[in-house]
């Protein structure tokens, strides 16, 4: 049983418990979509317990404990539950992954987890710039076939041997799908095999949603950040061009603050967070 933290007047066990279920969700993503169903199903058992007018209260004094930056988290994975209440032992890769793009509306969001039309690739230039940094690129987690025509990673993941299920080693280039939770799982993976030593130096490409959790997250870890000056043009399989409608920005986890700093100044401004 989970100990019960104090948020402003309110103690909640099942609070902590759904919390800690929707931290596990960052594992592999079969995994990440059974604990999300579970999750689901816990907070639906937990709306049907709350009394009439408590349960948006309830939910933003409990928000810190069960890990969510706004309640149409919540929302999300109580649908999930609904939509999925059969048994998920048995669950299948293809399927867990279409149970997230119905969660999280990533049908049409650019990723690199094998998305088909749907798959956007960073263009040539600032792949150059992260190799030219790292001295080589020893694995992309979060790619596919494709995409390695300009990564050329020494080794790389997939959707079909899914980058979350495995260690990161050596110098890593990382541009994850930018669909929730997807992102959120792959920045902490890439946090956690940072402080357990497996990484020595990785470069980290995403939109600059600066007022997200898994955003601060990765600020907390990285040596440095670079904001572009200007938007990335993603570029599809035929080389057409996306019109993101915001910046991107460059983590930086590595020992070698100086030589990110002399070669990413050429494309924006860097940022050592204090």
């Amino acid at each position: 049983m989970s100990k019960a933290v104090r948020i402003g007047e309110i103690v909640d066990n099942d609070a902590i418990e759904i919390g800690q279920l929707y931290q596990k969700a960052g594992h592999s993503l079969v995994d990440s979509v059974k604990y999300q169903i579970e999750c689901g199903q816990r907070l639906t058992a937990k709306k049907a317990t709350t009394r009439h007018g408590q349960w948006l209260p309830w939910l933003d004094s409990n928000l810190g404990v069960l890990g969510f930056s706004a309640r149409t988290t919540a929302t999300r994975l109580m649908k999930v539950a609904k939509a999925n209440n059969a048994s998920t032992h048995h669950l299948e890769t293809s399927e867990a992954l279409q149970i997230s793009r119905q969660a999280w509306g990533n049908n049409t969001t650019r990723g690199t987890t094998g998305t088909g039309e749907n798959e956007w690739y960073t263009p040539t230039e600032y792949i150059d710039l992260a190799r030219e940094v790292l001295d080589g690129i020893d694995l992309d987690p979060a790619s596919s076939d494709k995409a390695q025509d300009r990564v050329e990673a020494i080794g790389y993941y997939t959707l079909d041997n899914d980058g979350l299920a495995h260690e990161w080693h050596g110098r890593i280039w990382l541009n994850p799908p930018y669909a929730q939770p997807h992102i959120a799982n792959f920045v902490s993976k890439l946090v956690a095999e940072r402080s357990a030593g497996h990484i020595a130096a990785a470069i980290m490409l995403t939109h600059n949603y600066t007022d997200t959790s898994w955003f601060h997250e990765a600020m907390e870890e990285a040596a440095a950040v670079c904001f572009t000056r200007g938007r990335i043009a993603f570029e599809d399989a035929e080389g057409n061009k996306a019109a993101p409608t915001q910046g991107q920005a460059f983590f930086y986890f590595g020992d070698d603050v100086e030589t990110f700093t002399l070669h990413f100044q050429e494309i924006g401004f860097v940022v050592v967070p204090a």
